[in-house]
């Protein structure tokens, strides 16, 4: 699945650097009331398909690797859209496609949606804490149980939330790694 989430990623990335393309083109080569009047059919389907195609494609940067589980939805969907909110990089994003018809700027800023969204859910995952007891804990009273986040089902391993899935169809040295 997260070959698949890349690989969606970068064919609209794609798309998007096109369709910015084909925009910056039109806008220095025909002045802009002739866009909007003369080729306004033409013109208004490209910026239609670039705002659906910079919003499909922001969403999949700014939230891959996100996850969140059912049971806490209700409460993580009003932090997210509070940090998209209060970020005001919708805006920018906005900017950057249709002023600057920029793609690094427009991935610039989808990485910095991204770092604001991980930072505000952040306290969120931590009130949602709990130990992951392992077989080896049960059998060794000296080893550590892990640390366990049920809001995304993930484990905390070196640095980083490893899924619950991912953690248990590893191999045994690598979970030996994290004792």
């Amino acid at each position: 699945m997260n070959g698949t989430w890349e690989k969606e990623a970068a064919r609209l990335r794609e798309e998007l650097a096109g369709l910015l393309s084909t925009l910056k083109h039109n806008r220095e080569n025909v002045p802009l009331d002739v866009l909007r009047t003369k080729y306004k059919k033409g013109y208004d389907a490209l910026c239609a398909s670039i705002s659906r195609c910079a919003s499909d494609y922001a969403k999949r940067a700014a939230l891959h690797g996100i996850r969140i589980h059912r049971d806490c939805i209700d409460e993580a969907v009003p932090i997210i859209n509070g940090a998209i909110a209060e970020s005001g990089i919708l805006r920018q994003l906005s900017a950057a496609a249709f002023r600057h018809q920029d793609i690094a700027e427009f991935d610039s800023l989808t990485g910095a949606l991204r770092e604001k969204l991980l930072a505000e859910l952040e306290p969120f995952y931590m009130r949602h804490l709990g130990l992951y007891i392992t077989q080896e804990c049960l059998e060794d009273p000296d080893a550590a149980p892990l640390l366990y986040c049920t809001a995304n089902h993930c484990i905390w391993q070196d640095g980083k939330w490893i899924p619950l899935e991912l953690y248990e169809a590893a191999p045994a040295c690598l979970q030996e790694k994290s004792a």
